[in-house]
């Protein structure tokens, strides 16, 4: 583990994360004044991309050394009504992994104001649709933001941009003196997607062993009731405030039946935060109250512990063209002597309390047409970690070239980053622009 921590610290010596903006310029044509507007009224963007990434060693229980074979093509197209606005994106890709053709549909969605409904309509925006939400002030970590991740992506090597799923959801924004507040409701629960065996293995209490049986969860255990998401924010000062309510269900289906088959446990968060300037940098704050609905007082070994979690961070600008930021965070679980008394495998259970020291750094070079990033996770609790290393390098807005590593480090085979330690892998990714 000494060669892997010293390994973490060099690379993040190097750099951070992969961000991407491209543009793509309207033409104007004097000679033909409804061909303008047109050509004003709509946009077509999109690309072509190849991504390959192997393990750094091999899984004993997934015959695959690939974690990332992706030939994929993503098209978006926005277009602006007089007082509102279409958007809607869509990949198409190979998953060579899988051997599976598949299609995302990322946003689909209307967005636009109230005001014709009159003059309190002005107060609200809408918005309809496939689409990608989120919110919180974590990096890398959410308390309150309960929209569904995409972890296989992300572990894979895929751009970040994969990280956050989409929802098919309606958000209504409303805007007061007194202050702001956003209202999500997804009529069908939408889960992240899992780690589920498909590309990694992950730790069974029960088997005592990774295992990975390309699992999913079945239709009758899925649940098919609502989501709702309230967040009310308002900004004093250089001071933003915030305070958030989700009613729904766990994420991920780490809780189970008698029977032992995987689902999905009711779930109600309330937080809040804040983030603001301090000195030079900006520091963050964030805390959530995880109320495991079904297992109110913890003896139910099957359904996890309602939980507190905190948050804190700071970023800072370190030097010309390089910043750093660190996070210190904290998931304490309620009623852990019952959960220890109740469950069949006392040995693989997590601790009362999880710590994570988070790091990064990131460095733009070549008058910012290369950017290195690099992330740690580290937990004082579990003794475990991970660290994500990017590169990415665009000279023009028509092409970039990526490539990095994840690697998983830690002392036990069951704790929550060292069980992806046979999922360490690099990945190299080119990205064609049209």
């Amino acid at each position: 583990m000494g060669k892997l921590r010293k390994l973490s610290v060099l690379a993040l010596c190097l750099g951070l994360s992969s961000t991407m903006a491209f543009s793509q310029d309207d033409d104007w044509d004097m000679g033909d004044w409804g061909e303008e507007e047109e050509a004003k009224a709509y946009q077509i963007t999109g690309f072509i991309e190849g991504a390959l990434g192997t393990r750094l060693s091999s899984d004993p229980v997934i015959d695959s050394e690939g974690t990332l074979r992706d030939l994929r093509a993503q098209i978006q197209v926005d277009y602006d009504l007089a007082a509102s606005r279409l958007q809607f994106s869509a990949d198409a890709y190979y998953d060579g992994v899988l051997q599976q053709s598949k299609l995302q549909v990322r946003e689909a969605f209307w967005q636009g104001n109230l005001d014709s409904v009159g003059d309190w309509g002005k107060n609200f925006d809408v918005k309809i649709g496939q689409q990608i939400l989120t919110w919180g002030t974590g990096d890398y970590i959410f308390l309150n933001d309960m929209f569904p991740k995409d972890y296989q992506s992300f572990f894979s090597g895929r751009d970040d941009e994969y990280l956050k799923a989409p929802s098919l959801s309606a958000k209504i924004s409303g805007f007061f003196d007194w202050a702001n507040v956003d209202f999500v409701v997804t009529p069908k629960f939408t889960p992240d997607n899992y780690i589920n065996g498909d590309y990694f293995s992950f730790f069974s209490p029960m088997a005592g062993q990774n295992i990975a049986p390309g699992f999913d969860v079945k239709s009758p255990l899925k649940p098919d009731s609502p989501e709702y998401a309230i967040r009310i924010y308002k900004s004093v000062g250089p001071t933003e405030y915030a305070a958030y309510f989700y009613d729904g269900f766990h994420k991920s289906p780490n809780s189970a039946t008698p029977l032992g088959e995987p689902t999905f446990s009711e779930l109600q968060v309330v937080g809040a935060s804040m983030i603001t300037t301090l000195g030079p940098g900006l520091f963050n704050a964030e805390f959530a109250l995880y109320d495991s609905k079904e297992d109110s007082e913890g003896t139910n070994p099957l359904i996890p512990n309602s939980q507190q979690r905190w948050l804190i961070g700071y970023k800072q600008e370190l030097a010309k063209n390089f910043t750093g930021s660190v996070q210190w965070y904290l998931e304490r679980n309620d009623d852990y002597d019952a959960l220890i008394a109740n469950s069949p495998a006392p040995q693989f259970e997590i601790g009362r309390s999880r710590i994570w020291i988070t790091q990064r750094l990131m460095y733009r070079a070549l008058q910012q047409t290369l950017t290195l990033s690099g992330f740690n996770f580290f937990s004082t609790t579990d003794q475990d970690g991970y660290f994500k290393f990017s590169a990415d390098y665009s000279p023009t807005d028509d092409w970039r070239l990526s490539g990095g590593f994840n690697i998983f480090y830690g002392d036990e085979p069951f704790t929550f980053f060292n069980q992806f330690e046979d999922a360490s892998n690099v990945f190299v990714r080119y990205r064609y622009f049209y």
